[in-house]
This record gives structure tokens, C-alpha cells and sequence, in this order.
């Protein structure tokens, strides 16, 4: 037995998409054909092909990775990660310049007092 294959009532193999039709055929017989079911099918089919080509077209441009929305942004978490690493060393950079200012600082106050001492 093959994958996607299944025993019929009547113990023969079939797959499950051939078994499924047939189960169909005999639940309809001698009914008007469900024009709202190929209706939806025809729909489904025309999303799944949509979804399709936006995939393809995605791996195309090389956008592989899941975006994630961030208030008015979008970003991968590579994109985010790259953001988080400016910040940090921007935040650093800020830390570095006040310390420099407050010894700085210091210095002159230091001048200060041995000059009037």
C-alpha cells in the first residue's frame, strides 16, 4: 500500500483522491449538479494560485524571511537585529562622550581648587 493510498469498503486500494471522487459521484447520483461547491472550488483554486504566484515571486526577490510588524514598520528579525545593534552602539557612543564631559569636568574643578589653594 502506497502513501496516500486506501482500502475501499470492497477491500480494494485505491487513493484517496480517486476514492473521494467516487464517494461523490455515488452521494450525488440523480441530483442537479452543486453549482455553489465548483463555485467555491473554482474560488479556492484561483486564491491558492494567487498565493502561489506571491510566493514565487517573493523567493525571486530573495524576501524568504518572516517580517514582523512593528508599530509603522515592517522588519526581519535580521533587519532587527541590525536596528538593535545601531542603537546599542549609538547608546554607547553617548555613554562614552558623558563620561569623557563629566572627567572633563572634574579636571577643571580639580585646576580650580589647587589654583586657589
Amino acid at each position: 500500500m502506497g502513501i496516500g493510498m486506501v482500502q475501499s469498503g470492497n477491500g480494494v486500494f485505491e487513493s484517496g483522491a480517486s476514492m473521494g471522487a467516487e464517494r461523490k459521484r455515488r452521494s450525488n447520483f440523480g441530483t442537479e449538479p452543486d453549482t455553489t461547491s465548483k463555485d467555491k472550488t473554482m474560488e479556492c483554486m484561483a486564491f491558492l494560485r494567487e498565493k502561489s504566484e506571491e510566493i514565487l515571486e517573493k523567493l525571486r526577490n530573495g524576501e524568504t524571511e518572516a517580517s514582523y510588524q512593528i508599530g509603522a514598520e515592517s522588519y526581519t528579525e535580521k533587519e532587527w537585529d541590525k536596528l538593535l545593534q545601531k542603537f546599542d552602539d549609538i547608546q554607547e557612543d553617548v555613554r562614552r562622550k558623558m563620561e569623557e564631559r563629566f572627567r572633563k569636568l572634574e579636571e577643571k574643578e580639580e585646576e580650580k581648587r589647587f589654583v586657589e589653594g
